[in-house]
């Protein structure tokens, strides 16, 4: 039990460190543009790089938090039943809906590595730049997937913890 328990910390705080870490990358892509907007409109000699490289930032962003999204319940629901619901009833409908994740993750996962492999094996570079490498980027998606799957996982037996026992699930 320990060790599952364990388990869960760990999953949650990596989720919580990769959250952060996009943060700061977040952070990069506004220089970034912010280079490339001054370069292009006070100087007159835009970047080749900037739009791409910010582009490609942000979508390894938007795949590697949701996991950070879903530890924080900051994912839009729709709440207009399910807050008149009681705690095990929510408890119910959470794991009826990570049924769903589970779905969604695991395709992703799958279809993320095999998009990954294709382009790490064709070492992939962008069509309008050939300096910039595009197959790390798209290992973001199964790494994404994978850490979505975990925390959900970790949301899942939270919540039939709860259930079962009564244990306080958040």
């Amino acid at each position: 039990m320990n060790a599952l328990l364990r388990w869960l910390s760990w999953v949650e705080a990596v989720a919580v460190w990769v959250g952060r870490l996009a943060a700061w990358i977040t952070l990069v892509c506004v220089l970034i543009l912010t280079y490339e907007v001054v370069m292009r409109y006070f100087f007159n000699a835009p970047t080749r790089w900037a739009h791409l490289t910010s582009t490609l930032l942000f979508g390894l962003l938007y795949v590697l938090t949701g996991a950070y999204a879903l530890k924080e319940k900051s994912h839009v629901g729709v709440d207009v039943f399910y807050s008149r619901l009681p705690r095990k009833a929510q408890a119910a409908v959470n794991l009826l809906g990570s049924v769903f994740l589970f779905l969604f993750a695991g395709a992703l996962l799958l279809y993320g590595w095999d998009f990954f492999l294709a382009s790490w094996r064709d070492r992939e570079f962008a069509l309008d730049n050939e300096a910039i490498p595009i197959y790390p980027f798209k290992l973001a998606i199964p790494l994404g997937a994978l850490l979505l799957l975990m925390q959900g996982l970790v949301l899942a037996l939270r919540e039939l913890a709860f259930l079962l026992g009564g244990a306080h699930a958040d």
